[in-house]
């Protein structure tokens, strides 16, 4: 009787432990099932934002010196923060580069440029980039110099100097996984992006 009784009592035992079992297995497949749920909308969402120079327009082929950047990823990304570096100097705006790159040139056209306003002769366009949502495959110029009368010596200054600067480019995705790259393949997870303020 006691013999039958200690059989029962480990029959009861052994069913539950198997049903322990059986629910931290569930549980572990359900998490896996979760994980590669999530890396797969991550991977569906990932931006990859690349830094571009040129001095040529694709189509017209006229001397534009531009500089931009194109998202290459899948899909959307904030821009949060965007800095420059040129030689021994670091965490610039783009203006600070040209400050420091052109200034003597920057500064001759600026004078002709604002007195006559005549763009047709050569002049510049600018765009804000950060805090903006550059969609995949899509790309933005946040500075663009075309060469003329008034702009010849600032174009070729900056056409050279152009391959002196470096970027930093802190984005992140629809998910809030923040990235921070140099514009030409590497990237690095960060957790907060850094606050770029102008030096001068």
């Amino acid at each position: 009787m006691s013999s039958k009784g200690f059989t029962e009592q480990k029959l009861n035992l052994t069913i539950a432990l198997c049903a322990v079992l059986i629910s931290i297995a569930s549980f572990y497949a359900t998490y896996i099932q979760a994980s590669a749920a999530e890396q797969q909308v991550k991977a569906m969402t990932l931006p990859l934002l690349q830094y571009t120079t040129s001095n040529l327009t694709a189509v017209t082929h006229e001397p534009v010196v531009s500089f931009a950047i194109k998202n290459g990823g899948v899909g959307p990304a904030l821009i949060k923060s965007l800095s420059f570096s040129y030689k021994k100097e670091k965490n610039l705006t783009f203006q600070e580069f040209l400050n420091t790159c052109c200034e003597s040139e920057l500064l001759k056209f600026t004078k002709v440029a604002y007195a006559t306003m005549d763009v047709s002769k050569g002049g510049n366009i600018t765009s804000t980039v950060v805090n903006t949502i550059l969609p995949a495959q899509e790309e933005v110029h946040f500075y663009k110099l075309f060469r003329g009368e008034f702009t010849s010596d600032l174009w070729l200054k900056v056409n050279n100097e152009r391959f002196e600067l470096g970027v930093e480019i802190c984005y992140c995705s629809l998910l809030d996984n923040c990235y921070l790259t140099d514009g030409r393949g590497n990237n690095k997870a960060i957790e907060v992006c850094p606050v770029i303020i102008a030096k001068r």
